[in-house]
């Protein structure tokens, strides 16, 4: 938790030193009010007049008024700090993860991302109230009145110890066994979202198979476990309240009965006004320590929580941009010399060689799993190869910073991610600054302006995922906003795959009539959709098969022949 507090700004560091100063004052009126009551119970058995007992009184007012307003910004400062801290969090959780690479982000399920920044960032923040105003009053107050209490009785003093540490036995050794439940809870709570995510994001399968009660079952295992768990530690947890009550009481009954005997035993009637002050102060510090222990309901879990969330602040990623990058200006070339790369275990390429010159394309072709979307990882940086040089505009990727590359790419992923909004804000993502007619214009290279207007133009609203379009639609829409800033380069991860033949062939032909001095990369399944290709790379079990032209291939490579003739009649492999 103290982890955390480096995310603090500036200004949430003066109002955590302005309630530092608050609580101070809080505290020193709260225990300086035993005092005076004491000093009332002197009055009135020395048969003071009204008007001394109620200055007395008045003084006591003031004091309980300077707390209330102390309190009242105590409230105002910690939520402040708490929420801006909770805000901090998830901006830095969101942005950190956007920077990891591929191989580092993969140490993460969506489902556990999900959790740790929003469930666990509202445990911290919610905790963060309580800590900042009870976890620093609470020990302060306890202080200040044992402090007291010690100038009065070292009887009562020890009396009241031997309490508070019977108090805190109980409370470390109900830790001890709640403590690995919190943690286990935190864990199925990311099964439970992963397992619902899964679900919803595959309804249409899970329905198609009549599967709702397997997946109604996996659901509530997961469910029921979380449930045992929380009851557990709930139920542990329960038991300070009784504990601290019995502790409590059982230190009130003693105080009286050794204040009693102390009074006995010196004939010393003075020492009851003391008693009464002592009670009160023994009052404040188990007080003290019962808020304490609503901490310890929540700190756990808190702890848990601040643990995962710094376990993504502190992944670093292997992608690091230049300390002093050179300016770059990208010839259209791409090249790649000996590449290998690997996720962290067994190499996904190896020792890939190709170029290829400004406006010419290069298609990668391949079995499943042969590393055709790892290819283009290297090409976009999402990923490091582990040997060789990636180059693309003529300058080795690593010597330029990330934005500035992805600055003269286009991309379209193999899943068409389109995000909520509307069609002109998916197509415009590059740049938003692209007007209507470039957008349209991009539309129609990719063959998509024809169901935009059915669907009433650019400001059409996009379902989340683009559910409401099909998957031809889609992987148009992503097309077109891979071309619509007119990038250096396009880069298409089988972005072809649902588009008829038909329609296939005119987006081909659009993209070399358009976007002709534009570089291009297709990765494809389809012989029909790279054979005109200048380039073709073929990629066996992440090993380089061969590289060449259709014709070329077919006569050298046996992979590529192997596919192509799957695909094609042999009438088609002469033309």
């Amino acid at each position: 938790m103290f982890r955390l507090i480096r995310y603090l700004t500036k200004k949430q560091v003066f109002f955590f030193l302005l309630l530092l100063a608050f609580l101070v004052v809080q505290v020193f009126c709260d225990v300086t009010l035993p005092t005076y009551t004491a000093r009332i119970v002197e009055q009135m058995q020395a048969g003071a007049e009204a008007l001394a007992i109620l200055k007395t009184g008045g003084i006591m007012l003031a004091f309980a008024a300077v707390s209330v307003l102390a309190t009242i910004a105590e409230t105002f400062l910690s939520a402040s700090i708490s929420t801006g801290l909770g805000r901090r969090l998830r901006g830095e959780v969101f942005s950190h993860v956007l920077s990891l690479s591929d191989r580092t982000a993969g140490a993460f399920t969506a489902g556990s991302l999900l959790t740790r920044t929003t469930n666990d960032v509202q445990q911290v923040v919610s905790s963060m109230v309580l800590i900042l105003r009870l976890g620093v009053g609470a020990p302060l107050m306890a202080g200040m009145a044992i402090v007291r209490i010690a100038r009065s009785s070292g009887e009562l003093t020890f009396v009241t110890a031997g309490a508070v540490v019977i108090l805190l036995c109980g409370i470390v050794s109900i830790l001890a066994v709640t403590l690995p439940r919190f943690k286990l809870v935190q864990k199925l709570t990311d099964r439970l979202n992963g397992t619902l995510r899964d679900t919803l994001t595959g309804i249409r399968v899970v329905r198609a198979y009549n599967a709702e009660e397997y997946e109604r079952a996996r659901f509530e295992e997961v469910s029921a476990a979380l449930q045992k768990n929380n009851t557990f530690a709930g139920r542990a947890m329960a038991l300070m309240n009784p504990l601290m009550m019995l502790i409590f009481n059982g230190l009130t009954l003693a105080i009286y009965w050794l204040g009693c005997f102390i009074i006995v035993r010196d004939n010393n009637a003075a020492f009851f006004p003391e008693m009464f002050s002592f009670t009160q102060l023994a009052s404040q510090v188990v007080t003290a320590f019962m808020v304490l222990i609503m901490l310890f309901n929540m700190i756990p879990r808190a702890q848990v929580s601040a643990k995962r969330i710094l376990e993504v602040l502190q992944k670093q990623s292997e992608l690091k941009d230049p300390a002093a990058p050179a300016a770059y200006t990208p010839d259209g070339s791409i090249e790649m010399k000996n590449v290998s790369a690997s996720y962290g275990g067994a190499p996904v390429l190896s020792k890939v060689t190709f170029r290829v010159e400004k406006g010419q394309t290069l298609a990668v072709v391949g079995g499943t799993g042969a590393g055709k979307t790892t290819l283009l990882k290297l090409l976009l940086r999402f990923l490091d190869a582990d040997a060789g040089e990636v180059f693309v505009g003529g300058t080795n990727v690593k010597d330029v910073p990330q934005s500035e590359l992805r600055r003269h790419l286009g991309y379209a992923p193999q899943k068409s991610a389109l995000l909520s909004g509307t069609i002109r804000e998916n197509l415009a993502f590059a740049d938003p600054s692209l007007s209507d007619d470039k957008l349209m214009a991009a539309a129609d290279a990719a063959c998509a302006d024809g169901f935009i207007t059915e669907k009433g133009g650019l400001q059409a609203e996009v379902a989340q995922g683009g559910r409401n379009f099909s998957g031809g639609q889609r992987q148009r829409l992503s097309i077109a906003r891979a071309l619509a800033a007119k990038p250096s380069y396009v880069l298409f991860d089988d972005s072809f795959s649902a588009l008829d033949f038909a329609t296939d062939a005119r987006v081909r032909k659009n993209l070399k009539e358009r976007f002709a001095g534009t570089t291009k990369v297709i990765v494809a399944q389809r012989i029909s959709t790279v054979r005109d290709a200048d380039v073709i790379v073929v990629l066996d079990h992440g090993q380089m098969a061969g590289a060449g032209t259709h014709e070329e291939l077919l006569k050298t490579c046996p992979a590529y022949r192997e596919i192509a003739e799957s695909q094609l009649s042999q009438e088609e492999l002469a033309r």
